[in-house]
């Protein structure tokens, strides 16, 4: 990644972002104990659609890590409809290097709608009854990670001349 964009390594910034969220996606884990029932095999919430560039070049230098034989699984994958490319037997083949979305699912999300001046929650019906009332320490407050990394990615793609708005379609991924 170095070199053509000059000493910046945004996939290690990408990195220490993503250390900081999976720290918070455990202490969110550890509130809520037995009610998280997310576990390998579980892919009902894995149906993301693209990603923005610098997760796709996470994703793309995962996949490149891969063994041939799998990597012509995940190509075959996504010239089929499926929710998910990168899932094989429902589960994840770049794990490790998953998207920031698919790292908060099943956790209760939290989004401040400041035009309402309210908290909204989003939360895996596997997990949380519609009726569960959360305290708000039990919430993953999605926000300022989300805004980190829109700004890692705009810097990322003004180093490399991409449209900031631009979103990869996972289906391209794996070819």
């Amino acid at each position: 990644m170095k070199g053509d964009m000059g000493e910046r390594d945004f996939l290690q910034d990408y990195r220490a972002l993503v250390d900081r969220i999976d720290e918070e996606i455990r202490k969110t884990a550890e509130l809520h104990g037995d009610r998280l029932r997310c576990a390998p095999g579980c892919s009902q919430c894995c149906a993301i659609s693209s990603v923005l560039p610098l997760e796709a070049a996470m994703l793309r230098q995962a996949i490149g890590g891969l063994d041939e034989q799998l990597r012509k699984m995940l190509r075959l994958q996504a010239e089929a409809d499926v929710s998910c490319p990168l899932l094989v037997d429902r589960l994840c083949l770049v794990y490790q290097a998953r998207p920031l979305i698919c790292r908060t699912h099943g956790l209760p999300i939290a989004y401040v709608d400041y035009e309402r001046q309210a908290i909204e929650v989003s939360a895996c019906p596997l997990n949380f009854s519609e009726q569960y009332e959360f305290d708000r320490q039990e919430l993953f407050f999605i926000d300022p990670f989300n805004g980190e990394l829109v700004r890692l990615n705009e810097e990322y793609c003004a180093a490399l001349g991409i449209d900031s708005a631009t979103r990869v379609p996972m289906r391209d991924l794996p070819s």
